[in-house]
């Protein structure tokens, strides 16, 4: 098992993980120290666990808003294909008709053939 020490807002926590994630984790702990640093700047020195909180709780509302994001994309391109397919579909239709009327056509053209060496 891997162990990482992070600093967070001055403190230092050493934490357990996976072998091969301590190079994630210390990313992680970088990524959420620079967040707490900002929250600090902006409210001061208001206490670790409040700092935390909030850092957790703005880390969160963006994580929603990029699932929002994902699903309204998902949406879109579901919406795109469904377009796409029923697109498709018509064209598939009138390439077929216009294959069958083809048909039809040498159908009678071949008739007309026909009737023209039966009467020879």
């Amino acid at each position: 098992m891997g162990k990482v020490n992070l600093e967070i807002n001055g403190r230092k926590y050493a934490l357990g993980c996976d072998d091969g994630e301590e190079a994630r984790l210390e990313g992680l702990g970088k990524k959420l120290n620079a967040r707490i640093g900002v929250l600090a700047n902006q409210f001061g020195q208001i206490g670790d666990l409040r700092l935390l909180v909030m850092a957790g709780i703005s880390m969160m509302d963006e994580l929603e808003e990029a699932r929002e994001g994902i699903a309204d994309q998902a949406r879109e391109m579901s919406n795109e294909l469904q377009r796409q397919s029923e697109d498709d579909l018509q064209e598939a239709r009138a390439s077929e008709a216009s294959a069958a009327d083809a048909l039809v056509d040498a159908a009678r053209q071949i008739e007309k053939i026909a009737d023209k060496l039966n009467k020879r």
